[in-house]
């Protein structure tokens, strides 16, 4: 996986990529495909809410699809095919089998530029973090590099 660039120029690159390789998850039972198992802390939920007021997150699984798949057309037409990562998909630990095998499927359309991660909260209490007083919500998307970055060095 290639990290965003910024992370190489603040020199913590490494130490990003050894808080996300400390706990993975099988993404659903028949899978072979392992993501991150990320913790909450005071940092993450900071930055989780600051990328929602800035209007860099994409709230719910069927939202995070539709902007992918748009995101992904138009970049077929310019021919850019990056695998560093760019988006961070961020789900919960109560999602149904169907939901994580559709996150599969998602992330082999999308390929490198989207990591999934497992934040270790369920989805009433990933609503809360956003504001969302007793909504649920299994799915976020953080689509710009600066909100990826930030979340990404909030796990130091």
């Amino acid at each position: 996986m290639k990290l965003p660039k910024q992370l190489a120029k603040e020199e913590i690159e490494s130490e990003v990529r050894a808080a996300l390789e400390t706990e993975s998850i099988q993404l659903c039972s028949d899978s072979k495909m392992y993501i991150p198992v990320l913790q909450l802390n005071q940092e993450l939920r900071k930055q989780i809410f600051s990328a929602k007021f800035r209007g860099e997150l994409i709230i719910g699984s069927r939202s995070v699809e539709k902007t992918l798949e748009n995101e992904q057309h138009g970049l077929q037409k310019v021919n850019n095919k990056s695998d560093r990562v760019s988006r961070l998909l961020i789900v919960t630990n109560d999602g149904t089998p169907r939901f994580y095998r559709q996150l599969e499927f998602l992330q082999q359309k999308q390929g490198g530029r989207v990591l999934i991660c497992r934040l270790d909260i369920d989805s009433i209490l990933m609503g809360s973090i956003l504001g969302l007083k007793d909504k649920q919500v299994k799915a976020i998307l953080l689509n710009r590099k600066e909100s990826v970055v930030n979340v990404l060095k909030s796990l130091l």
